[in-house]
């Protein structure tokens, strides 16, 4: 046998199907993960399509270009990786990158990749070149069973975002802040690549993909994207895609409004950060691991851990 479906402690259960799934070495192969990808290939997507998020481990994936590998044996291409943001980070290889250039002590709250952008990513993978000593876990959540929870608990407030859409503002890093390990860590000087307020702008609606820029002093502005709509179709599955949470533990730098500009009430943000904390998947990284899931049901998150810790990435339309 090529691979054996497994599980880990740490895995939820939403009707018949495991979250995530887990995929180890079978008895036949040599841990080869990217030989396994070409060989079984249809039957690892069909698994994707009904369980949204495959964890592999104990394979020989042991640099970026055994990860390398793993990504083009799936056949998809290439998502090209912003290089203007309000978040860093590092190539490594044509298709690998850096997950934050954020130090690992710094919490990212739960998202779906470039969900703020007019095309997100329908894959990510991530591969654990060094796992931190402590904590530094990803944390993964399905999207359609937020939705599904947030229907019955709130209905009122899914049914009105759905209508009018949701803006989503963040207030970028000051120039003292710009360059530092925190997770919003580009001022709009440093992120736009220009000292100009109208060229700014104009760079902010075409690499930021925002409504509205406002200029706050000290290098801070204030990036508006929307009025977006906050449920997405993948197949059969129907996904909250918009982001109601700050990036770290508070929210004084972001925040969300419907789309007639009034405010979305904090009870509103009191649940979702329930349903998620109820919900939520922890990953605790093994060497070698490879998490592929599918960005538009699947949101993730990092939580707090030490140095050294080094996670990759790879987009894929």
């Amino acid at each position: 046998m090529e691979f054996i479906e497994s599980r880990v402690a740490e895995e939820q259960r939403f009707v018949d199907a495991a979250f995530p799934k887990t995929v180890l070495p079978g008895d036949v192969t040599d841990g080869d993960l990217a030989k396994l990808v070409l060989t079984e290939r249809e039957t690892l997507i069909a698994a994707l399509d009904r369980y949204s998020a495959l964890l592999f481990r104990g394979f020989k994936v042991n640099s970026v270009a055994d990860f390398e590998l793993v990504v083009e044996a799936f056949g998809w291409e290439a998502y090209p990786v912003p290089q203007k943001g309000m978040t860093t980070r590092t190539k490594f290889s044509d298709r690998v990158y850096s997950t934050n250039d954020a130090a690992p002590e710094y919490l990212i709250n739960f998202h779906h990749e470039m969900s703020l952008r007019p095309t997100m990513p329908s894959k990510v993978l991530f591969y654990c070149s060094e796992p931190s000593p402590q904590g530094g876990d990803t944390s993964l959540v399905s999207s359609d069973v937020v939705l599904q929870t947030m229907e019955q608990r709130m209905p009122e407030f899914v049914a009105k975002a759905a209508k009018l859409g949701l803006f989503y503002c963040m207030i970028s890093a000051s120039d003292a802040e710009a360059g530092s390990p925190i997770v919003i860590n580009k001022s709009w000087k440093s992120a736009l690549g220009t000292q100009d307020e109208a060229e700014a702008a104009k760079r902010a609606t075409e690499m930021l993909s925002c409504n509205s820029i406002r200029f706050l002093g000290e290098g801070r502005a204030e990036v508006t994207v929307g009025p977006l709509n906050p449920i997405g179709v993948s197949g059969e599955k129907r996904a909250w895609l918009v982001p109601l949470l700050g990036y770290n533990e508070t929210m004084e730098n972001v925040s969300n409004k419907f789309g007639d500009g009034s405010a979305v009430p904090e009870e509103a943000l009191r649940i979702y950060k329930e349903i998620l904390d109820e919900h939520h998947v922890n990953i605790k990284w093994q060497k070698g691991d490879v998490l592929l899931f599918d960005n538009l049901v699947v949101q993730h998150a990092r939580r707090p851990g030490e140095s050294p810790r080094l996670i990759l990435g790879s987009l894929c339309k």
